[in-house]
């Protein structure tokens, strides 16, 4: 099986994991500010500095994460918009919309496969600067697609 990925799968931003972590930071701040409070008014009671330790080591873990998880999204924004540039000149090329082509690839690569709306598949050859490109026929050996949307 072939996955096809569609041109709104290719320009949408992902972003449900981005929302729990936000939240999650959120509350791991509010709750370092509490626990923060607590330990100023009960300074005597150790257990509020050591709770007020463990949300900020929280909260740098969940920021941590949310950086390396927004330079994996500029990477693939970057790789996806190649890819996006590319169905934008096939589909102008073709004279069809641009939703009506999907790609094997979110990668800009020489010999990724693109799929047209009429069921015809194109190899695409770039030159070596991907400056430039070719379409030709192509056929797949397993004829099953999973289109991603």
């Amino acid at each position: 099986m072939t996955n096809f990925y569609t041109y709104q799968y290719l320009t949408r931003q992902p972003n449900k994991v981005n929302t729990v972590i936000w939240i999650t930071s959120i509350v791991l701040v509010v709750g370092a500010l509490f626990f923060a409070f607590l330990f100023l008014k009960h300074r005597d009671d150790g257990k509020y500095r050591e709770l007020t330790i463990i949300m900020i080591l929280g909260l740098l873990l969940t920021i941590t994460i949310q950086y390396s998880q927004w330079s994996k999204r500029q990477t693939s924004q970057t790789h996806n918009g190649e890819v996006v540039a590319l169905i934008k000149q096939v589909a102008q090329q073709e004279h069809i919309k641009t939703d009506q082509i999907s790609s094997n690839s979110t990668d800009l690569h020489d010999g990724m496969l693109l799929r047209l709306k009429n069921g015809q598949i194109y190899k695409v050859g770039l030159n070596s600067d991907n400056s430039s490109f070719t379409l030709q026929t192509a056929h797949l050996t397993n004829p099953k697609i999973k289109l991603l949307r």
